[in-house]
């Protein structure tokens, strides 16, 4: 006998369904023309080619929010949605955390709101986002893409980062708050430096660097990993100017993360920032 067919719970667009199947688990396929002429209570086979992607909420907190989220967002949205984390999953080469599925539809729902009526919010954190996430800008502008046909309205750059925000916490399987304090601890240590020394060109590769470096410092100490430097002493000794700069940096990185950052971490930044300064150390 083959796999018991998969009941339909609801179409949320052409194509993208929600099924529940022979155990009663609730699953969301995803496919091209799958939800089309479908109507909720008939069958679909489990094997039906039209599939591209299946997902499953195991955690019984988001299979709750999940059935709420229906109560609360329009269909169209959770389908595109739906659309949107398949395309990732394929872009990125693997699956994002579960909990996109809910958090996600939940901002789209609210940025279309926001932007109907006129409004748009400003995202402090956008050329950080490009710099430090680079392919999942580009992953959110697919996502923007697909919203802009559904809705027939242009996504701002600022909604493009908020976007990029999410996949990459359900891609990092991190909470999205998690996302925004390392991006908004870097933001902020950025300025701490350049309050210093003036802006740094946003498409330089020192400032590629510098955030890619911070990105890394802001994660292990997330982690409470140790990333011990033996000349931390010697750098101070040596490069007292970009030592201090360091300081005030991972000090502005700490009150974001809500946790201290160890001088050895400024001890590493520290041979970053010398380049800005021009500041070089004794042999």
């Amino acid at each position: 006998m083959g796999k018991p067919m998969y009941r339909v719970e609801r179409a949320l667009n052409n194509n993208v369904l929600i099924v529940r199947g022979g155990s009663g688990e609730e699953e969301i396929l995803v496919g091209r023309g799958i939800g089309f002429g479908v109507k909720a209570g008939g069958e679909i086979a489990p094997d039906d080619a039209r599939i591209e992607k299946r997902f499953t909420l195991a955690a019984p907190e988001n299979q709750e929010r999940f059935r709420q989220l229906h109560m609360v967002v329009r269909p169209e949205v959770i389908g595109v949605t739906e659309e949107i984390i398949a395309d990732a999953a394929r872009q990125l080469g693997h699956a994002l955390h579960e909990h996109i599925h809910v958090a996600l539809a939940d901002h789209i729902e609210a940025a279309l709101t926001r932007l109907q009526g006129g409004l748009e919010i400003e995202n402090p954190f956008l050329e950080e986002i490009r710099t430090l996430y680079p392919q999942m800008w580009n992953v959110a502008k697919v996502a923007a893409a697909r919203i802009e046909a559904q809705f027939h309205l242009e996504l701002p750059d600022s909604e493009l980062g908020f976007l990029a925000l999410h996949l990459q916490a359900a891609a990092q399987r991190e909470p999205v708050t998690e996302s925004v304090k390392i991006t908004d601890g870097i933001r902020r240590a950025l300025q701490a430096l350049e309050s210093k020394i003036g802006p740094i060109p946003r498409d330089s590769l020192e400032y590629a660097r510098l955030v890619s470096h911070l990105r890394f410092a802001a994660q292990r100490v997330m982690k409470g990993e140790a990333n011990e430097n033996p000349l931390t002493d010697m750098i101070r000794e040596r490069l007292p100017k970009s030592f201090a700069s360091a300081l005030e940096m991972t000090n502005a990185l700490a009150d974001s993360l809500g946790k201290p950052v160890p001088r050895d971490e400024a001890a590493y930044l520290a041979m970053h920032i010398a380049r800005f300064l021009g500041e070089r150390g004794k042999h």
